[in-house]
């Protein structure tokens, strides 16, 4: 009888111990899965930004984050196909990593395509009789300077480069006139800048009285 009941507290710590360990190994799949799925739905943003910006824009990543991305795209690919999220921590990594450097690219692309223009509408908004317009070009274009993009903030963009385009093509002015907004704009103006044919630019423009100096004491 003793030995029977020996038997059945075996068998029963046993079950236990099987229990727990079944346990502990479903809060470990699900810790895994949690960290995953946490990148997943961090990275996708940035996934998907990357086809907008591509098929828009015609950017291209560099080689090695290109590599990343095929990685990345090759375990997605087995962890849904097995239904198994493995070493997720390096995936995480990985998936940082590669948000990091396609932000960095994305900006890097953005400031040389965007720069010129943007600089030209921060010159003529000095003097355009409807800055506020200049101004909503300025804010759309911004609207793509940095990652996560939407078709929205690109539809938006394309419509205010078209604007930007014809209200630059409109303001056209000589190297002369350009030089001397931006030093107005930057406040580095002085009498001596005012040539004659600067005057003859504002007087032509009428815009006399938007233009001001500033008396800076130099002691």
């Amino acid at each position: 009888m003793l030995h029977k009941r020996i038997q059945t507290a075996i068998n029963l710590i046993e079950d236990v111990i099987d229990n727990r360990q079944k346990e502990n190994d479903n809060a470990d799949v699900a810790r895994r899965n949690n960290t995953f799925f946490e990148s997943f739905k961090n990275l996708t943003p940035f996934v998907k930004s990357y086809v907008l910006a591509k098929k828009n824009f015609g950017f291209t990543l560099q080689s090695s984050t290109a590599s990343d991305l095929q990685d990345i795209m090759n375990y997605l690919k087995n962890a849904f196909e097995n239904a198994k999220a493995v070493n997720p921590a390096s995936f995480s990594k990985k998936a940082e990593t590669f948000a990091d450097s396609i932000a960095k690219e994305w900006e890097a692309f953005y400031k040389s395509r965007n720069n010129e223009i943007i600089g030209g509408l921060n010159i003529i908004v000095l003097v355009h009789p409807t800055p506020n317009a200049i101004r909503s070009c300025i804010s759309a274009l911004s609207k793509c300077e940095k990652l996560p993009l939407t078709q929205e903030s690109i539809d938006s963009y394309n419509v205010a480069r078209q604007k930007a385009d014809a209200l630059l093509k409109e303001m056209k002015f000589d190297d002369e006139i350009r030089d001397f907004l931006i030093k107005v704009r930057d406040r580095k103006a002085t009498l001596t800048d005012i040539t004659p044919s600067i005057m003859d630019w504002i007087q032509s423009e009428n815009i006399a009285d938007k233009v001001s100096l500033n008396i800076r004491n130099i002691m």
